[in-house]
């Protein structure tokens, strides 16, 4: 990632570490699930040129704005996948008084995201914290790549167009 890039993020990655590191396990899960919301509604008001008038036309779920995320390119299913599961552990809070975060529910969200490390990565020490963290930061280059991507794309466009009226100009000048 080239510091222009690093210059795009939406969000100060210290704070989000800071954020993760003191809450309690519950608590991190929900902060993730508050940075990866704003993120998603980023990536679509980067990508659409209308995002207003979509997002603010009723309440969007998160889920919502996954599945659009993924219709639109902006978000792998890879990811996706993962977006939606901590989605689902964070809405079980909303409906429960059991604030805790089982070790199974770290296991099963890791695995999901990357099934060949081992579960003692998500289990130590900081895992869940370090977890959660590459989850949004990964998210945030995914935001910020189909972003440069789509700029790359348009300064193709342009040239090619650009490329084109000059053959255009050259043959429809007369030969001596």
């Amino acid at each position: 990632m080239s510091r222009l890039d690093f210059d795009r993020l939406s969000f100060d990655p210290r704070e989000l570490s800071a954020r993760l590191a003191a809450a309690e396990d519950w608590g991190k899960l929900v902060v993730c699930h508050i940075y990866l919301d704003h993120i998603l509604t980023a990536a679509l008001t980067d990508h659409m040129p209308r995002a207003e008038s979509y997002l603010k036309s009723g309440y969007k779920t998160f889920a919502d704005k996954v599945a659009l995320c993924q219709a639109l390119a902006i978000i792998d299913d890879e990811i996706a996948v993962t977006l939606k599961s901590i989605n689902r552990h964070r809405n079980k809070f909303a409906h429960r008084l059991v604030f805790d975060v089982p070790d199974e529910t770290k296991v099963a969200l890791f695995k999901e995201f990357s099934p060949s490390r081992p579960k003692e990565h998500v289990l130590g020490p900081d895992g869940f914290d370090n977890f959660l963290f590459t989850v949004v930061m990964l998210s945030e280059f995914e935001r910020i790549y189909t972003q440069v991507i789509a700029e790359k794309d348009r300064e193709i466009a342009f040239h090619r167009e650009r490329m084109l009226e000059i053959a255009i100009d050259m043959f429809a000048e007369p030969r001596i």
